[in-house]
């Protein structure tokens, strides 16, 4: 569009100005070279068309990189935040478990003292002489099992106090190497931090570079992104409080279905992740309108909505659905036809089942379905569940 409109411009300002120097008369025809001048005069302008078209494709995508890098950033701040609140329980457990051990050792070593002290007091008497001292022999084994648990209680005493000094350094340790980590993961958010804001003044600086329709453009892109950070964030909540939990590692990759019907894993053009910076899922191109999209696998309905404009016009993901697969896992199916999603928030579907049609509603440029997969809210490569 933008070629074809200043090639016509190019075009009528050559020939005006051969009108006006004289060059060409209106009623006669123009001669070769005339002809040759102005096709070179306009392939000289197409190829400064096109150097700019580059520029501005290239404008575009480095926007896109630092929206993925920015995007990446703010999750790696995500997740040091976390690990910092983890680790800062970890302290404060720590001290109350040191507060405590402390507690019971000076407890435990001042009870050893004053049965040193009553020992002294006694004199040089020992175990040996209090049985002597017997009456009798029930008075000897009286005194026997006495003397037995005394010396019982006594080195039970001693075992405690050894126990609990022992605990305490080792909780010693535990803080000194928690603290270590507090201060490397707070070293860690900052500069992720600083990376952060570097990138976000380096894309500001190729916003400004772009015109009023890149910009526009643009603008969608940042609400894509501002849209995705919000159901990440909110699938992040389901996870944690839904049946699913917050599972460790990774769970199963077996037992899933491709996720439009009569298709497979070869109607996926590009079978990398990320296929470009910052895309969190696989595009599947459909060629014929009207497939349906299945649910890859059991579970429940946590989302199906609309994201639409205050205009009205979809953005972003435009018609779509998530399911809880309940072991960690969420499956998201987006850019549906208007009108066609088949299943609401709450609902038990179960594999194959069908969700809508495929479409081109939101952020998208032709037909097919966005799919993701994520765990614990977050995403991750779907290839090897579609295999």
């Amino acid at each position: 569009m933008l070629k074809k409109f200043l090639k016509s411009i190019v075009i009528v300002a050559i020939i005006s100005i051969f009108i006006l120097s004289g060059n060409i008369m209106i009623t006669l025809a123009v001669s070769q070279s005339d002809l040759d001048d102005i096709n070179g005069k306009i392939n000289d302008t197409e190829d400064k068309i096109d150097d700019v078209e580059k520029k501005l494709s290239s404008t575009m995508e480095q926007i896109r990189s630092l929206n993925a890098e920015i995007a990446e950033y703010e999750n790696d701040i995500e997740d040091l935040d976390g690990q910092i609140d983890e680790v800062n329980t970890k302290i404060a457990t720590a001290e109350n478990d040191l507060k405590q051990a402390e507690e019971d050792y000076n407890e435990q070593e001042n009870m050893l003292r004053s049965r040193l002290v009553a020992m002294y007091k006694s004199g040089n008497t020992t175990y040996l002489d209090v049985l002597l001292s017997s009456k009798n022999i029930v008075d000897f084994i009286n005194r026997y099992y006495y003397v037995a648990e005394i010396a019982e209680c006594d080195q039970s005493l001693m075992q405690q106090i050894e126990t609990n000094r022992l605990q305490i350094e080792e909780t010693k340790k535990l803080l000194e190497t928690s603290k270590e980590q507090i201060e490397f993961l707070r070293k860690s958010k900052e500069d992720t931090a600083n990376s952060l804001k570097n990138s976000q003044t380096v894309k500001q600086s190729y916003v400004d570079q772009l015109n009023d329709e890149e910009k526009a453009l643009q603008e969608e892109l940042d609400q894509f992104e501002r849209d995705k950070k919000e159901i990440q964030e909110e699938l992040e909540r389901i996870a944690r409080q839904n049946n699913s939990g917050v599972v460790a590692g990774k769970p199963s990759e077996a037992g899933y279905i491709f996720p439009v019907q009569g298709l497979n894993i070869y109607n996926i053009n590009v079978r990398s992740y990320p296929s470009y910076p910052g895309h969190t899922g696989v595009d599947i191109n459909i060629n014929v309108k009207g497939r349906n999209v299945l649910a890859v696998k059991d579970g429940t309905v946590i989302t199906s909505t609309a994201l639409r404009n205050s205009n009205g016009t979809y953005r972003s993901y435009g018609e779509y659905v998530v399911i809880d697969h309940h072991d960690g896992t969420m499956t998201l199916y987006a850019h549906m036809s208007p009108g066609t999603r088949t299943v609401s928030v709450g609902d038990e579907v179960v594999q194959g089942q069908i969700l809508g049609i495929v479409g081109t509603t939101g952020n998208s440029t032709g037909l097919h379905l966005h799919f993701e997969v994520r765990i614990n809210g977050k995403c991750v490569n779907p290839i090897p569940y579609l295999q």
